[in-house]
C-alpha cells in the first residue's frame, strides 16, 4: 500500500511540473497585455491631465471674450473708450497675451479707413495699448476674418506665430485667437474682437508635466514617449520638437475612433501606441506618443525577472513541502487504527499518543473528547427520553381528567338547547365553562385564564370549582363574581388574573341577570350584548363588580367565547376578527350545536395549517321555548353536585 507521504509527494511533483510550463506560457503573454494596459491607461492620464489643461485655458479666454462683448457694444460710438476696455480684458485675464478690435473699413471716419486698438502683455508682464492700423492693413480680405462678419458667430482662429511688428519679444509667440463679431446700434457686425492665447506657454508647462510623470526607464531612450496636439488637419500644433510646429502633419496612417482613446499606429516610421483627447470647440487632438519597443523592453525584462524568480521559488517549495510532508504525515498511520475502533462504536478504544503540537494532536484528542460526550449523551437521552416520556403521560392523563370536568351533559328540555366546545392550545388550557339548571334557572359562565398550559390549568380548575360551590347558594351573577374574586385573590400570589362572564337566565321568562369581569362580550342574535367591562378576577380586591339585565325573545340565541377565538392568526399573522364571527352568525340560523361547527370549520378554513396560538372556547345557549313558571315546575332537574372540577 503506498503511503500518504509518498502520494502527496508525487502528486505536487506532477502539479509543480505542469505549472512551470503552463506559467511559463501564461506569463510572458499575460506581462506583455499587461504592459500595454498599464502604458495605456498611464499615457492616457497624461493626455487627460494636458486636455484639462487646454480646455481649461480656452475655456477662460472665450468666457472672458464673450463677456466683454457687451460693455464693447455699449461704447461703440465712442472709440477713444475702447482701448480701455482691450487693457481691461488683458489685465484680468492671464492667459491673455494680447486683444485687439478690427473695424470693418472707414467705421470711424474721422479715424481713418483702419481703425485697429489693440492691447499687448510682454513678457515682463507689461501691458501696453496702442493702435496698430498699419500692421494689419490687408485683414479685411483675410478669410477668417471675413467669415466671422459673414456668419455673426465666434470661432478659434487656427495657430499661427505672432507678427515681429506687434512684440518687443526676441523671437515672435505661437498663438491661437478666439474672434468674436461686435455689432453696433443697428445689430450689424462693424468689429471682431480678437483674443490671443500664448501657445508657447502652453508648450513648456505640458512638457514639464510630461516629463515629471515618466518613470526613470525612459531616459537616454533614443526614442522617449512625448506629448503634442495637433488641429482638424493633423497638423502639429505643439510638439517637443518646436522646428515642426506649424510645418508637420501626424502620419496619414494614424485614425482615431471617438473623442478619446488609444490606437496602435507607425509614428515617424516608429510602431507606437497613441493615445488620444479631442478638444471639442477647438477641434484640436491632445496626443501621447509612446513607442512599442518602450513598453516591450521592459515587459521583456520583467518576464524574464519574474519567470526566474518563479522557477527558483516552486523548487524551493516543492523540497520544502517533500520534507515536511513525510514528517506531518508519519504518525497517521498509528491514528488511523485507533479512530477505525471508534467508528465502530468502540467509545473506550485506546487513541495513540501524539508529541507532536499540531492539527493531528488536535484530531486526537478531539477523538477522545467525542469519545467522552458521546458517552454522556447516550447516558442523559436515556434518562431524558424517559422523564419526556413520563411527563407526556402525565399531561395526557391531566388532559382527560380536564376535559372530563367540562360539562358534556347537555340538558334535553323543550324551552333550552345549549352546546359548548372547548380546544387547549396546548395539551391542558386555561380556558373554561360551565353551565347547571337550578330553580327554573340556566346558571353558566364562560373564563379565560391568563397563560397557557399547566398553570393555566390548576388556576381554571379553582374557578371552575369556585362557581360550582357559589351557584348552588347565590342566585346574583354579581355576588358570585365578587365572591369568588376575593376567593382567588386570597390564594394568587403569582398574580394570575381570570376573565369571566356569568348569568343567570330565568327559563320561564327570558329575564337575563349577568356579570362581566373583563370578558369579552357574549353576542346575542350576532349582536354585542350591553357589558361592563369591569377588571378582570383576581386583578384588584375589594372591587365593586356591577350588575346588568337583558331581556331575550323566544329563539334568541347567546354566544360566548374566549379570545382563541376572535385573535385566530392565519399564516398572515392576520386575526380572525369578531367581524368575522359576527357574519357567521349572521349568515346562518342554526341551533347551538350547527352553530359551534360551523364557527369552527369558519376558524378552520382561516387559519390553515398555521399551530393554534391559544385556547379555543365557545358556548352557546339558545331559548327555544319561553314556558311559564308552573309548567316548568312540572318538570324536574337534578342541579350538578358542588364538587370542584
Amino acid at each position: 500500500m503506498t503511503s500518504v507521504s509518498q502520494r502527496l509527494t508525487l502528486r505536487i511533483m506532477i502539479v509543480v511540473l505542469a505549472m512551470m510550463a503552463v506559467i511559463a506560457a501564461v506569463v510572458y503573454f499575460a506581462v506583455g497585455e499587461y504592459m500595454d494596459d498599464e502604458a495605456e491607461q498611464r499615457f492616457q492620464i497624461v493626455v487627460t491631465r494636458a486636455h484639462r489643461e487646454v480646455q481649461r485655458r480656452l475655456s477662460e479666454v472665450y468666457v472672458a471674450n464673450v463677456n466683454s462683448v457687451h460693455e464693447i457694444e455699449r461704447d461703440i460710438d465712442d472709440p477713444d473708450k475702447l482701448s480701455d476696455h482691450l487693457g481691461r480684458i488683458v489685465r484680468q485675464n492671464p492667459y491673455i497675451v494680447s486683444c485687439g478690435l478690427l473695424f470693418v473699413p472707414d467705421y470711424y471716419p474721422e479715424k481713418g479707413r483702419f481703425f485697429v486698438p489693440f492691447a499687448t502683455r510682454d513678457t515682463a508682464d507689461v501691458i501696453s495699448v496702442m493702435r496698430i492700423d498699419s500692421v494689419y492693413h490687408d485683414y479685411f480680405d483675410d478669410d477668417w476674418y471675413v467669415e466671422r462678419l459673414k456668419s455673426d458667430s465666434a470661432d478659434w482662429v487656427d495657430p499661427y506665430f505672432e507678427s515681429p511688428l506687434l512684440t518687443t519679444d526676441i523671437a515672435p509667440r505661437l498663438l491661437t485667437t478666439h474672434a468674436i463679431p461686435i455689432h453696433n446700434r443697428e445689430g450689424r457686425p462693424v468689429a471682431v474682437l480678437c483674443s490671443d492665447l500664448s501657445l508657447a506657454d502652453m508648450r513648456i508647462e505640458m512638457l514639464q508635466k510630461v516629463r515629471k510623470g515618466k518613470r526613470n526607464f525612459e531616459q537616454n531612450v533614443k526614442h522617449p514617449s512625448y506629448c503634442c496636439i495637433i488641429d482638424r488637419n493633423g497638423r502639429y500644433i505643439l510638439h517637443p520638437d518646436k522646428n515642426r510646429m506649424l510645418k508637420d502633419y501626424l502620419d496619414a496612417n494614424v485614425t482615431f475612433k471617438g473623442e478619446q482613446g488609444a490606437v496602435s499606429a507607425i509614428v515617424d516610421g516608429v510602431p507606437s501606441w497613441v493615445c488620444y483627447h479631442t478638444v471639442k470647440y477647438a477641434e484640436w487632438t491632445v496626443m501621447m506618443v509612446a513607442p512599442k519597443d518602450l513598453i516591450q523592453r521592459h515587459g521583456r525584462m520583467l518576464n524574464t525577472t519574474i519567470l526566474a524568480a518563479m522557477l527558483i521559488g516552486l523548487a524551493a517549495i516543492y523540497l520544502f513541502c517533500r520534507q515536511q510532508i513525510r514528517k506531518i504525515t508519519s504518525p497517521l498511520h498509528r491514528f488511523a487504527h485507533s479512530a477505525e475502533e471508534v467508528a465502530k462504536g468502540n467509545f473506550a478504544a485506546p487513541l495513540p499518543d501524539i508529541r507532536d503540537d499540531d492539527e493531528i494532536r488536535l484530531l486526537r484528542d478531539s477523538f477522545g473528547n467525542m469519545q467522552q460526550s458521546l458517552s454522556r449523551y447516550i447516558d442523559e437521552l436515556k434518562t431524558t427520553t424517559a422523564q419526556k416520556s413520563a411527563i407526556e403521560n402525565e399531561l395526557s392523563v391531566a388532559r382527560r381528567i380536564q376535559m372530563s370536568m367540562l360539562r358534556t351533559d347537555f340538558p334535553k328540555r323543550p324551552d333550552l338547547l345549549i352546546h359548548a366546545m372547548l380546544t387547549p392550545a396546548k395539551a391542558v388550557g386555561g380556558d373554561l365553562f360551565d353551565f347547571f339548571v337550578r330553580d327554573d334557572s340556566l346558571y353558566f359562565c364562560i373564563g379565560d385564564v391568563a397563560g397557557k398550559g399547566v398553570p393555566a390549568a390548576l388556576v381554571m380548575t379553582t374557578v371552575c370549582g369556585a362557581f360550582r360551590l357559589l351557584a348552588e347558594s347565590e342566585s346574583e351573577p354579581v355576588r358570585i363574581v365578587s365572591r369568588m374574586n376575593e376567593m382567588i385573590i386570597r390564594n394568587n400570589s403569582m398574580t394570575i388574573f381570570v376573565t369571566f362572564f356569568t348569568g343567570v337566565l330565568d327559563l320561564g321568562t327570558g329575564h337575563l341577570r349577568y356579570c362581566n369581569a373583563g370578558h369579552i362580550a357574549p353576542l346575542v342574535d350576532g349582536q354585542p350584548l350591553p357589558v361592563k367591562s369591569n377588571l378582570p378576577i383576581g386583578a384588584m380586591p375589594d372591587w365593586d363588580f356591577e350588575a346588568q339585565e337583558a331581556d331575550l325573545a323566544q329563539g334568541s340565541t347567546i354566544f360566548l367565547y374566549t379570545d382563541g377565538l376572535k385573535e385566530a392568526e392565519d399564516a398572515g399573522h392576520r386575526l380572525f376578527g369578531e367581524k368575522r364571527i359576527i357574519e357567521v352568525m349572521q349568515t346562518t340560523s342554526l341551533q347551538p350545536r350547527a352553530l359551534i361547527e360551523r364557527m369552527t370549520q369558519a376558524v378552520a378554513d382561516f387559519v390553515g395549517d398555521t399551530e393554534q396560538s391559544d385556547d379555543l372556547t365557545m358556548l352557546a345557549i339558545q331559548c327555544s321555548q319561553l314556558m311559564s313558571v308552573s309548567s316548568l315546575q312540572e318538570q324536574t332537574y337534578k342541579p350538578l353536585p358542588p364538587a370542584s372540577c
